[in-house]
């Protein structure tokens, strides 16, 4: 398989509105090699070397479908180049994972943009997805795991449209055009990010649901609010529960400029701040599925 950079325009986009992280200086140090497709080996400037995990997304494993692919990008990216690690501001070097490795977000160039952050960067091929492990409601939108969501989020959204890596090679439900492409659990706010990636727009109250346990019944039946909601080739439709969604059950925007419908669901808060899974249904058949860590992937 050959993977190509696909253009970074959304991702940079959203750096002309996100506001720089004006954290801890970065550490610079040079990449050695990629453990795999979320870990590499780096060098300080004292001439330590340590095992660095990305903070906030998740790679599949080398044994995993393109396991060894996220590891030869990743790579590419790091290796015999100078890169720059920015640290838990509280922890610093202290900050591990339970394997020991040390926990930072990884930059490619010494600036905090969407194209110099690796995480973002392996998202765009389908070659990582976003991963909170433990979010805390309470966290604001800058607190160091969660600052650069948005960047990874956009990116992740567009390779899910485009079909890119994973997500057009690995994905059990690839030839689904309507797919789950992200979920964020955490906050008032909780969203869940839903693409029409096919081309055809999808009329959502003609039989389709979402369901976060359909056991138990926490399922959205669009129908059950509105004769049409028409999603168009292309569009994200963003359902948001939680407090936000309060005295809003049932309404819905839509933005054409950006391409996207926001639905609000419930004033509940519905997804499992550690794990959870998701399911798009049509007619009573499953036609998406969605977890949270993915589990090939854990």
């Amino acid at each position: 398989m050959r993977i190509k950079l696909a253009a970074l325009s959304l991702v940079l986009l959203l750096a002309s509105v996100l506001t720089v992280y004006a954290g801890e200086d970065m550490v610079k140090a040079r990449g050695l090699w990629a453990v795999d497709g979320d870990t590499i080996m780096v060098e300080l400037a004292d001439g330590s070397r340590k095992e660095v995990r990305f903070i906030s997304v998740n790679a599949p494993e080398l044994a995993a479908c393109l396991g060894d692919e996220a590891q030869t990008a990743c790579d590419a990216l790091i290796k015999g180049k100078i890169i720059w690690l920015e640290l838990d501001p509280e922890q610093g070097m202290d900050r591990r994972d339970r394997n020991g490795r040390l926990l930072a977000h990884v930059f490619l160039e010494p600036v905090q943009t969407p194209s110099a952050h690796l995480g973002t960067r392996l998202a765009e091929l389908g070659l990582s997805r976003l991963d909170i492990r433990d979010p805390k409601d309470t966290w604001h939108e800058d607190h160091f795991d969660i600052h650069y969501v948005p960047w990874v989020l956009a990116a992740q959204i567009e390779a899910a449209k485009e079909r890119r890596g994973w997500w057009g090679e690995c994905d059990p439900y690839r030839d689904s055009d309507l797919v789950i492409a992200a979920i964020k659990q955490w906050g008032d706010d909780e969203v869940v990010y839903m693409v029409n990636r096919g081309v055809d727009a999808i009329d959502l109250a003609k039989g389709w649901k979402l369901a976060s346990d359909p056991k138990e019944s926490q399922t959205l039946e669009f129908s059950r609010y509105v004769e049409a909601l028409v999603l168009p080739p292309g569009w994200v439709l963003r359902v948001h529960s939680g407090p936000v969604s309060t005295s809003r059950v049932g309404e819905y925007s839509i933005r054409d400029t950006e391409k996207v419908i926001d639905w609000y669901w419930t004033g509940r808060k519905m997804w499992r701040n550690d794990s959870d899974e998701a399911w798009l249904i049509w007619n009573d058949q499953t036609r998406y599925y969605f977890s949270y860590p993915l589990k090939e992937w854990d």
